[in-house]
């Protein structure tokens, strides 16, 4: 199941096959956007909430005067949005409350989307709909021992209290897809032209526009996707060495979102504006294994899915390897960095493997719906050609033995997809229940 979503989408729309309403799919958005509604009301009714306090920092944005926006230059996209509905007339709690929401539901409407090109078109759409439903909602695993409130500690793929988050989700799987598209849109190319690939500029535009939203959005995912884009291309530059000019567009492409994300750092540690937070490193044994060990409950059934599929189809995948490696980074940068200051407690650099397992999450669930649908044939065609007796005896015990491990490892991680399921619902009641994200 490698393919580029991107030119997927664009060809389906360029042949313009009439669709039949889909009911199951609008009857899951409404039911999702009547609960998500109830949870980000009473979130942003809450004097105490992220959402609500974040709101009271944008209801001072003056547009006639800049410097009221810019000094909130490391995350001002969601607040510029509440900004423009507050000045509209719209009363703060349900300003906040709607932004939140318009954002969330474009995300459940970009992963149905995405998990729907990657099942189309051997699999039931209503399965597309239920796992993206399933992505809206997924915690890390509950472990009454290590995380009784579910979230405190860990993190999740899933946020609900922080309103930049949300939009951050939004602009990490744009970023994510479309840097894919690149690599495949080069792949392509390369097969084309032996001496020297370059790709339209308008492509590069586009990435670049992409990247800076992200940066614009909340500058953490970057901190994560920025290194591993590094480690990407830069690999693909050592193999592809005749290819230097198309590398240099991709450097160019990225430069305007590392200046913006320079420029968000600084900010952030105080040199545009005073008396904020700092920056220092640490690197212990506890950091390591609390890094490790929260990536592993927040993305246990993706993790574990990747077992399940060809290791050929892993190392070619683009869009796998660069969320493993902005996994990985963000792990690294979760157990050496904090911060000092203000922001101490703030977590900043635990948002990136936040989005990492979600990244995750939306990859590796059409990933494990379509191995099973695989490993399902496999099984009745065996079971077939075994009554018919065309299978060497030898190569029939192998083959059961291959699908019985396939077997239980389908198992394995159907016991924890369910469990991160209950563990979302769980957070849900805890949320209600005690009036606290933590």
């Amino acid at each position: 199941m490698n393919i580029d979503i991107v030119q997927c989408n664009r060809d389906l729309r360029r042949r313009k096959i009439q669709k039949r309403f889909d009911t199951f799919f609008w009857a899951a958005f409404t039911l999702l956007l009547i609960v998500v509604s109830t949870i980000y009301y009473r979130e942003a009714s809450s004097g105490s909430s992220d959402i609500y306090l974040h709101a009271v920092i944008a209801s001072e944005f003056n547009f006639l005067d800049l410097h009221s926006i810019t000094s909130r230059i490391a995350y001002p996209f969601w607040h510029v949005s509440f900004a423009l509905l507050y000045k509209l007339g719209v009363p703060l709690v349900p300003a906040a409350a709607a932004v939140c929401v318009v954002y969330k539901m474009l995300v459940f409407l970009l992963v149905q989307r995405v998990i729907s090109l990657y099942l189309a078109p051997n699999t039931n759409p209503k399965l597309a709909t239920l796992a993206a439903l399933a992505a809206m909602f997924v915690t890390a695993v509950r472990i009454p021992q290590v995380n009784p409130a579910v979230y405190i500690g860990i993190g999740s793929p899933t946020v609900w209290h922080n309103p930049t988050q949300i939009v951050a989700e939004l602009s990490s799987l744009l970023c994510l897809f479309y840097t894919a598209h690149i690599v495949y849109c080069f792949r392509q190319q390369k097969r084309l032209r032996a001496d020297g690939v370059m790709l339209p500029w308008k492509k590069l535009v586009l990435l670049a526009a992409i990247t800076l939203f992200s940066a614009i959005c909340k500058p953490t995912f970057l901190q994560a996707f920025l290194p591993a884009c590094g480690l990407y291309f830069l690999g693909m530059w050592i193999s592809n060495p005749k290819h230097t000019r198309f590398f240099l567009q991709v450097i160019l492409a990225f430069l305007p979102a590392v200046l913006y994300f320079v420029m968000q750092y600084l900010y952030y540690t105080g040199v545009v504006v005073p008396f904020t937070s700092g920056v220092a490193i640490s690197l212990t044994p506890q950091r390591v294994w609390m890094a490790v060990r929260n990536m592993l409950m927040m993305a246990a059934f993706p993790l574990l899915t990747l077992s399940l599929l060809p290791k050929k189809e892993i190392f070619r995948n683009p869009v796998i390897l660069l969320c493993l490696l902005i996994a990985g980074i963000s792990i690294i940068e979760s157990a050496l960095f904090y911060e000092t200051g203000m922001r101490e407690n703030h977590g900043n650099f635990n948002w990136a493997s936040m989005n990492a397992a979600f990244l995750l999450w939306v990859v590796m669930l059409p990933q494990w719906i379509n191995a099973a649908r695989h490993y399902r044939d496999d099984r009745a065609r065996l079971q077939e050609n075994t009554v018919k007796g065309i299978v060497h005896s030898a190569d029939l015990a192998r083959r059961k033995t291959r699908l019985n491990l396939q077997s239980a490892g389908f198992l394995a991680t159907l016991f924890l997809l369910l469990w991160h399921i209950y563990s979302g619902m769980y957070y849900l009641y805890y949320l209600f229940s005690t009036g606290s994200v933590f």
